[in-house]
């Protein structure tokens, strides 16, 4: 059995970049987007998509202000360049990764390679990450909460948003358990076989460090937040590039759902996956074609994918200096 894993894990990308591909020729060449895309995806206002562009930006390094207070609650010592050079590493790499966690296994690499304490590069990461997974709770609980009347209009598409609802309410759940369990040192007391009881370990450390320095944390926090309203803002601003004119409080509200499942390890970056999801929310809640909803997609994505670029140099730069 344990000789299948690594052959399993070697499958992952071929059957990621299968995936988009599939789903994307599926909704490209279909007939009711043949010959129409192109012609679509080339009619956007170039101003909205500028906006956009230098927005998507600046989340990349709000992303990396965020994390730079981890790697200082973690007693990381590192400098702005090399921690940004290390942030689009890992961020180039998560396009080809599984899932949005890929690009936090290359930046612990990264940090242990330059000389930095693994188990204090991961403690950093994880509480990135956890941040992360709160500011959704509370972004996503709220945008489709404002907007659930609206989002209930089409029954399909009710029955999504409900199960996005019960996903949200289950992660606060296991997230609260956690702590319960972290804080009451239930985790020591388990035996060393007991399942996840490793990961149940690693977050303990997360929280005690997220409690003494709760003033960092709640900053962390609010930075967090306020990427991911801006992130989910660029795809609304590439909707408007395309003159779509759904009301920024209604595009805001699908963005959760988009987010979260195009965020499964199933394909290259959630490519063909949003673009899916795009044609069918768009489509039955704004009666929106197929071919503009999968040019707002992509527009919105690629917004985000140039910023990862640079980087593809420092990862092609530390792979060859530690091989």
């Amino acid at each position: 059995m344990f000789r299948v894993i690594p052959i399993l894990r070697k499958l992952v990308l071929p059957v990621q970049a299968v995936v988009s591909i599939a789903l994307l020729a599926w909704l490209i060449f279909s007939p009711d987007f043949r010959g129409r895309l192109i012609s679509v995806f080339v009619s956007a206002a170039p101003g909205w998509l500028i906006v956009g562009f230098f927005l998507a930006g600046v989340v990349q390094w709000l992303c990396l202000l965020r994390w730079r207070i981890f790697l200082k609650m973690a007693e990381i010592k590192i400098g702005f360049v090399e921690s940004a050079a290390i942030y689009f590493a890992g961020l180039f790499c998560n396009l080809f990764l599984p899932g949005g966690a890929g690009g936090d296994v290359i930046k612990i690499g990264l940090l242990a390679a330059g000389g930095h304490d693994p188990a204090r590069s991961a403690l950093s990461v994880l509480m990135d990450r956890l941040c992360g997974s709160v500011s959704m709770i509370l972004l996503g609980a709220l945008l489709m909460a404002w907007q659930f009347e609206w989002l209930s209009t089409s029954p399909v598409v009710s029955g999504l948003v409900h199960m996005i609802a019960i996903y949200l309410g289950v992660l606060t759940g296991a997230i609260i358990l956690s702590v319960i369990l972290s804080s009451r040192r239930v985790v020591d007391r388990l035996p060393t076989r007991w399942p996840g009881r490793q990961r149940l370990l690693e977050l303990t450390g997360v929280y005690f460090q997220c409690a003494v320095q709760w003033r960092r944390t709640l900053w962390a926090l609010g930075i967090s937040l306020g990427m991911l309203l801006l992130f989910f803002l660029t795809y609304y601003f590439s909707s408007r590039a395309y003159g779509v004119e759904l009301g920024a409080a209604k595009f805001l509200a699908l963005m959760p759902t988009v987010d979260i499942i195009s965020g499964l390890p199933v394909s290259l970056g959630g490519l063909g996956v949003r673009e899916g999801l795009f044609v069918f929310l768009l489509g039955n809640l704004a009666g929106i074609p197929g071919p503009l909803a999968v040019a707002i997609s992509l527009c919105g994505y690629m917004m985000s994918a140039v910023w990862s670029l640079p980087g593809a140099f420092v990862w092609l730069v530390r792979k060859g200096n530690h091989p």
